[in-house]
């Protein structure tokens, strides 16, 4: 996948969209299957923004059920199903526990009501089914979980991704079909013909140059900057959103947890997990590479999407809410990282930001230019169907969508329990990588594993970790950079890979030696 701004100046295309966050990235690739000449550019590097700062969960949304909102788990849930298909290298089961206790919001009735139909919605793609849990049943799976009040609980599965590397396939499978995609470049202005969008006057935010795309359709998918893009197309459009800010913080797992919990914050009775990140190293290797994940908050966002921060205030409410039912007490000095993100969700009544609804809304301007707004992360896929519906009816031809059957890039031809111990020995063997080594690569990349480790006959050096104690290779800043369009270090230790938010000292201070691998790899301008 290379920067080629030469497509962009030059070529005119059928679609141009605007955002390569997961929508964005649904969007390119669901319409360069059905045949369409697609561009997708971004101002900052792709899944930047809430794409790469969400709670890491493809799930049906247990707590929406509270809210009514059955049609979107039903979709959602199956929507699940489809990508632990598509996307078995990033997407894997998780298994979750829900204690409950004395005197929380939710009765015990109630979460049996809801897992009850949370099986039947998800039908025959049900990972597996819920079960009750005793309390002596729920501290065997959670030997660290507070007792005092514990009425029992229940399990369920859902599953865990990596969401950047998840939107960073969806973007490299649409530009392996064809697709012209950019990051750093930022929509200036809006061509028009008469009062319809013709395309956009764009600047390379790395090579300083300004010119201009053109496309029959523009497709508004900015996520939170979807209002900042509407308003550059026609300055009397009102706001779609109303955003809500996530806040998570990222712990070490002296728990040992395997499963991933769901709780009640004993302060307002909101939902928050901590999930195990990791995890799977636990065991091996690099057991000081098990992380767990809490959160998240979830309040009206009143911060620009550029200039979000965490606060001590956000930190500690996590913080109680995990030492409320689960050992050793954490601290602010446990923290090893935090990450705040804004959830483009549609503007509606006035109300808690929890009750907010995930659907999402498809609005065509009288300019023509297509925005979309609202909806999560699960069911991007379905997102984009309705999107590119929508672009057809402009452009005046209909295809069939193929994403539901279209593996992503890295996807096994094997069934994933049989591919990874398969493809690990192999690599293993033949590139002299530990075991822990190997199944990382093939766990991060899938199927292009071996052209990562393909890079070691060239730069031997490379073999060592990033950072002590972390799985994460120099070599693989070689692969990102030439196939990844990472082009800062930021890129690959924020989105290529997830070590910057929890080992900040390595985002502020790279290894030299990968620095000058990454920059000698290839000779071609980077502009280019």
């Amino acid at each position: 996948m290379k920067r080629l701004l030469d497509r962009l100046r030059d070529e005119s295309f059928d679609l141009l969209v605007l955002g390569g966050g997961i929508t964005g990235a649904g969007v390119a690739l669901d319409a360069v299957l059905r045949g369409w000449r697609v561009a997708l550019i971004d101002k900052g590097d792709f899944a930047s923004g809430t794409s790469s700062v969400s709670s890491k969960l493809v799930h049906g949304g247990l707590r929406y059920l509270e809210h009514g909102e059955f049609r979107l788990v039903h979709e959602a849930l199956h929507e699940r199903r489809v990508l632990l298909r598509n996307a078995p290298q990033l997407v894997q089961p998780l298994r979750f526990v829900i204690p409950v206790y004395r005197g929380a919001r939710l009765p015990p009735w109630k979460w049996r009501l809801g897992l009850t139909l949370y099986d039947l919605l998800a039908g025959r793609d049900n990972l597996r089914r819920s079960q009750p849990l005793r309390p002596a049943e729920l501290r065997r799976a959670v030997p660290n979980l507070a007792a005092t009040d514990l009425l029992g609980g229940a399990s369920y599965f859902d599953a865990q991704m990596d969401d950047a590397r998840l939107c960073l396939a969806v973007i490299r499978t649409a530009a392996l079909r064809g697709a012209a995609v950019a990051n750093y470049v930022e929509a200036l202005a809006f061509l028009k013909n008469g009062s319809q969008v013709t395309g956009v006057q764009a600047a390379d935010r790395l090579g300083g140059s300004d010119f201009a795309i053109r496309a029959r359709v523009v497709v508004n998918a900015a996520g939170p900057w979807v209002d900042a893009v509407s308003q550059l197309a026609d300055r009397e459009s009102g706001p779609l959103l109303q955003p809500t800010k996530g806040v998570h913080v990222i712990v070490p797992n002296r728990a040992g947890l395997t499963s991933a919990l769901l709780l009640l914050h004993p302060r307002d009775g909101r939902v928050f997990f901590i999930i195990p990140w990791l995890a799977e190293l636990l065991a091996g290797e690099a057991p000081d590479a098990s992380k767990l994940l809490i959160g998240t908050t979830d309040t009206f966002g009143r911060e620009a999407p550029d200039g979000l921060t965490v606060t001590a205030e956000e930190v500690g409410y996590l913080l109680a809410g995990c030492n409320r039912s689960l050992q050793p007490t954490l601290t602010p000095h446990d923290v090893l990282g935090s990450f705040a993100g804004l959830r483009p969700l549609i503007r509606a009544r006035p109300g808690e930001p929890s009750s907010l609804s995930r659907e999402f809304h498809v609005v065509t301007a009288s300019s023509g230019l297509i925005s979309v707004a609202g909806g999560k992360y699960t069911t991007y896929r379905c997102m984009a169907e309705a999107v590119t519906n929508a672009v057809e009816l402009r452009l005046g031809r209909r295809h069939l969508c193929r994403t539901r059957d279209c593996p992503l890039d890295g996807a096994p031809p094997l069934p994933w329990e049989d591919y990874l111990p398969q493809a690990a020995g192999k690599l293993q063997g033949a590139g002299g990588l530990s075991r822990s080594a190997a199944r990382h690569l093939v766990r991060r990349y899938g199927t292009q594993a071996f052209a990562v480790a393909a890079y070691l006959r060239r730069f031997p050096e490379l073999s060592k970790p990033v950072a002590a104690g972390e799985p994460d290779l120099q070599v693989e800043w070689c692969y990102q950079r030439e196939h990844e369009m990472a082009l800062h270090p930021a890129d690959h230790l924020l989105r290529r890979s997830r070590l910057g938010l929890y080992r900040p000292e390595v985002l502020r201070s790279p290894p030299a030696t990968i620095l000058r691998a990454a920059r000698n790899e290839t000779s071609e301008p980077r502009t280019q």
